[in-house]
């Protein structure tokens, strides 16, 4: 049985029991008897499951197709909302004393301009699906598509992107000589029946969908004629029929399941083997992750994976998800840090996307680690892969993942390998490759033997290119020097000399 169904079973036997005489249930079956039941299968199952980190390849190419759909979205959304706009026109201009066949032939002329035009969108006039439930539906999976890019790349969750409101949702201001994007709305829980107000950051590519489903809940507040009762606000995600109300969760999961069609790529084993190396005892939940089916994206599942890889512990080796985070990477490390001047005198609920997000830098700094040195067959040189095989020795995963989250012992990428250490680098490296760490034998440093071969030979062929043509000059005398620090460095590291 799936978990989650298992988990809301016993509350809705109890309601279909309290009915059981209009519903004509048989006497013989017993409630205890169903509720045993119920509950010897869920003993079966972990107490407590968490949320699956997406495996990284599978989140690289659903944060590409988001990215993608947003493009599709900018080219047809003219013309749905022009379709929309003649759609709500023409139902009323209908007499209320016209037949039931005259409404869907008025519909048709009216909106007989652009349907051709809606054809290149699927829209079939032959077909049984009418004009505007086809238009409808087709705004709806955008709204939703729109409301998924938010959740990707700010870290609310569902239940607070639908309450956006669609006036003063987006802030940008400018810091340290770049333009930042801030999102206020309101926590999804309530204080006494009062709404909190709460703000999350936010990149240019969250920015950019809260833009574009701002022209969509325009439109439908422009064509819904009935004022708003005490208190409603117009909404970034409302209903096509309402702006003032959210879309409602059965239309919000149907769109999902429809996307997840689009975006969601294909399971395959190097996928289930990145979760299995990521395991402890709190297993993942798995319902419906398998080789061959599509990934089962949930909203949360975002949330929690944009937690982990936003920090900085594990990108090196994923430069298309680095590229992809980059923006947001840098906006929350300064936004939800303790002395940034705009975020200091928020009062962010305990639930607050913030929390999380500092909460998964030793969790993303153990799966860097494990994904790095664990579960890699590489060869690993330096003192820091020394030191970290010596504490680590005969310790289970979640005594690791303990020292992690005390901070006693750290792992951070690089493009040589790792650093273990846990405080800031007291030399900040210039360049992508630490040669003054190589040069000093930094005792905190990991290198990978793969990778120095790799730099090696590349940079032997930067600075024969450089003899050839260049010869004498800075740059040239530069990179001889680094390539000497390269060969140094591998010779001692290769013979373990400190």
């Amino acid at each position: 049985m799936n978990q989650t169904y298992l988990y809301s079973t016993t509350s809705l036997i109890n309601t279909l029991w309290r009915q059981q005489e209009n519903l004509g249930i048989i006497k013989k079956i017993q409630l205890q008897t169903l509720r045993r039941v119920l509950s010897k299968e869920s003993k079966t199952r972990p107490q407590y499951r968490q949320t699956p980190l997406i495996p990284s390849r599978v989140y690289c190419e659903i944060l590409a197709c988001l990215i993608n759909r947003m493009e599709i979205i900018e080219g047809e959304l003219e013309l749905l909302l022009n379709a929309y706009t003649k759609c709500k026109q023409a139902s009323r201009s209908i007499s209320e004393t016209s037949s039931a066949q005259q409404p869907k032939a008025h519909k048709r002329n009216e909106l007989s301009s652009i349907i051709n035009q809606l054809n290149f969108l699927g829209y079939d006039p032959m077909g049984e699906v009418p004009i505007q439930q086809f238009i409808t539906t087709r705004i709806g999976l955008h709204q939703v598509t729109l409301m998924t890019i938010v959740i990707a790349f700010s870290g609310m969750r569902i239940g607070e992107a639908s309450i956006l409101p669609l006036d003063k949702v987006l802030a940008e201001f400018q810091q340290y000589g770049s333009v930042h994007y801030e999102l206020q709305g309101y926590t999804h829980k309530f204080n006494e029946g009062v709404k909190q107000s709460a703000s999350w950051i936010t990149s240019h590519q969250g920015a950019r969908a809260v833009k574009l489903a701002q022209r969509i809940a325009r439109k439908i507040l422009q064509e819904h004629k009935i004022p708003p009762e005490v208190g409603q606000q117009a909404l970034l995600f409302p209903s096509t029929e309402n702006p003032y109300m959210c879309r409602e969760s059965k239309s919000v999961t149907n769109h999902r399941n429809s996307l997840r069609e689009i975006i969601c790529p294909i399971i395959t084993q190097s996928d289930i083997d990145e979760l299995d190396s990521l395991e402890m005892e709190n297993s993942w939940e798995r319902d419906d992750i398998e080789v061959d089916l599509r990934w089962p994206l949930t909203f949360h599942q975002l949330r929690r994976s944009l937690a982990v890889y936003a920090h900085r512990s594990g990108m090196v080796s994923l430069p298309a998800l680095k590229a992809q985070l980059k923006h947001i990477t840098e906006e929350m490390a300064l936004y939800y840090s303790d002395g940034f001047s705009r975020a200091v005198n928020l009062v962010f609920d305990k639930n607050h996307f913030s929390h999380e997000w500092n909460a998964a830098k030793s969790e993303s700094s153990y799966y860097a680690y494990a994904l790095s040195v664990l579960f890699n067959d590489d060869n690993l040189l330096g003192r820091g892969s020394q030191h970290m095989a010596n504490v680590i020795e005969s310790r289970s995963q979640e005594d690791t993942f303990r020292l992690f989250q005390e901070n006693k012992i750290a792992y951070r990428e690089t493009p040589l390998g790792g650093c273990v250490s846990t405080e800031p680098c007291k030399i900040e490296p210039m360049e992508p490759i630490p040669y003054q760490c190589l040069e000093k034998n930094c005792i905190n440093q990991v290198v990978s033997s793969k990778r120095l071969d790799h730099i090696i030979q590349f940079q032997e062929s930067a600075v024969a290119s450089l003899e050839r043509n260049e010869h004498g000059s800075v740059e040239h005398r530069l990179e001889a020097r680094h390539l000497e620090i390269l060969l140094t460095a591998r010779e001692r590291l290769t013979k373990g000399v400190e």
